[in-house]
C-alpha cells in the first residue's frame, strides 16, 4: 500500500519536471524568435506615411515606462506591438493591416513600479496617425498598488 503511494508521488513529480522542462524550452524558443517591438517608428515617419495606420503614444504620466501593450476586441494583444522600455516620451506604433477591421484600441502603459495606465481610443481612422496622450488620470487600480506607491514615494518620484 505504501509503495503505491510513493510511486504515485514519484510519477507526479516526474510529470511536473517534464512539464517544466517543456515550458522552459518553449520559453527559450519564444525569446529567440520573438519579434516584438518591430512596429515602432519615429513620429516623423508616421506623420509622413499617409497610407499607413499609426498610434502615436504620448507618455504624460511623468513616469518611466517599462511596457506598452496595445489590445483590441476582448483583450487580444496586437501581434508584435508590445514595447519594452520605450525611452522616448512620444513614439509611434504601426498597426498591422490584419487589424484593419478594428476602430477601437486599448493602450496600456506600465511604469517601472508596475503601476498601470490605460486608455481606450475609439474611431481610429483607417489611414494616418492618431495621437494618444496618457496621463495620471488614466491610472488603473490593481492589487498591490499600495506597495508600488510606497516604492515610488521612497524613490523620489
Amino acid at each position: 500500500m505504501r509503495k503505491n503511494r510513493y510511486m504515485k508521488k514519484i510519477i507526479k513529480i516526474l510529470i511536473l519536471v517534464i512539464i517544466l522542462a517543456a515550458a522552459a524550452g518553449l520559453g527559450s524558443f519564444y525569446y529567440v524568435s520573438n519579434t516584438d517591438g518591430h512596429s515602432r517608428v519615429t513620429n516623423d515617419a508616421a506623420q509622413a506615411d499617409t497610407q499607413g495606420r499609426y498610434l502615436t503614444i504620448i507618455n504624460a504620466t511623468n513616469q518611466i515606462i517599462n511596457e506598452v501593450h496595445i489590445t483590441v476586441g476582448e483583450g487580444t494583444e496586437i501581434e508584435h506591438n508590445y514595447q519594452e522600455n520605450p525611452d522616448e516620451t512620444s513614439f509611434s506604433i504601426q498597426i498591422p493591416e490584419s487589424y484593419q477591421e478594428y476602430q477601437t484600441f486599448i493602450v496600456t502603459l506600465i511604469d517601472r513600479y508596475g503601476m498601470k495606465y490605460q486608455k481606450e481610443v475609439a474611431n481610429v481612422p483607417e489611414k494616418g496617425r492618431t495621437e494618444v496622450s496618457i496621463t495620471e488620470d488614466d491610472y488603473v487600480k490593481q492589487d498591490g498598488d499600495l506597495k508600488r506607491q510606497i516604492d515610488r514615494f521612497f524613490n523620489g518620484d
